[in-house]
């Protein structure tokens, strides 16, 4: 179920989405209202479920990790408690940034970042393996980021 933001609270997503160091001070006169307003609000949008994390988001190549790749699954069997097994699994591998259930010729596709090619091949080796229910997968490796983000803009 979609949370019904008014425009106080999608100012306040817009500019934690581009710096969630923002003192509170700053995200009250950004969006004209009190600190103890902007407080409130941001401590609902967090109760609530809207924001769900406040993180660093750190480039991959100045940390070692110089492959980003897209990984299309295709499981081997197709039912949900497999299904879920498989997100589990997913869950747990630090190289996995992103896990989505999709629609079409694949049932995953998946986001990984590995130091290196044989990184990433040990990746597919030890996990992307028919004991993990996997029948087949495709790698598209990324050769340059020309946008990557994480802001939803609302308006």
């Amino acid at each position: 179920m979609t949370q019904p933001l008014d425009n106080t609270d999608k100012a306040i997503l817009n500019l934690l989405q581009e710096d969630a160091t923002l003192p509170l001070k700053s995200i009250a006169e950004q969006v004209h209202v009190s600190v103890a307003t902007a407080q409130r609000r941001v401590q609902q949008l967090t109760e609530s479920g809207v924001i769900t994390k406040q993180v660093a988001i750190v480039d991959p190549n100045k940390v070692g990790f110089g492959l980003t790749v897209f990984v299309m699954i295709e499981m081997e069997r197709s039912n949900t408690s497999m299904q879920h097994r498989f997100e589990r699994l997913m869950h747990e591998q630090p190289q996995v940034m992103s896990c989505y259930e999709v629609s079409g010729d694949f049932d995953f596709l998946l986001a990984v970042n590995a130091k290196n090619m044989s990184d990433y091949h040990r990746f597919t080796r030890n996990i992307l393996t028919y004991e993990n229910n996997v029948r087949t997968f495709k790698s598209q490796f990324v050769m340059n980021f020309t946008k990557s983000g994480t802001k939803i803009f609302l308006d």
